[in-house]
């Protein structure tokens, strides 16, 4: 039987061929982070004002993101009305 030895740490990631590349993980981080804040604002404090660039003043009236997200503010607790 052969003698068989654990791996230190920096060993085993080297072996497992795990590559951590601080910036570039560190720009995904922040561009999912700034997604998701957008994305929070859309359901939650969204009057029509994100599609008003496209849709113009129809935008407003008809409120297609708050619409879409309505149960969901309910839901999670968030007053829309």
């Amino acid at each position: 039987m052969s003698n068989i030895l654990p791996l230190s740490t920096a060993e085993a990631g080297a072996s497992s061929g795990l590559v951590v590349r601080p910036l570039r993980d560190g720009l995904i981080v922040v561009a999912v982070v700034a997604l998701a804040l957008v994305a929070l604002v859309a359901v939650f404090l969204d009057q029509g004002q994100l599609l008003s660039p496209a849709l113009g003043q129809i935008a407003e009236k008809a409120n297609y993101i708050h619409e879409f997200a309505h149960d969901g503010r309910h839901l999670l607790g968030a007053p829309c009305h």
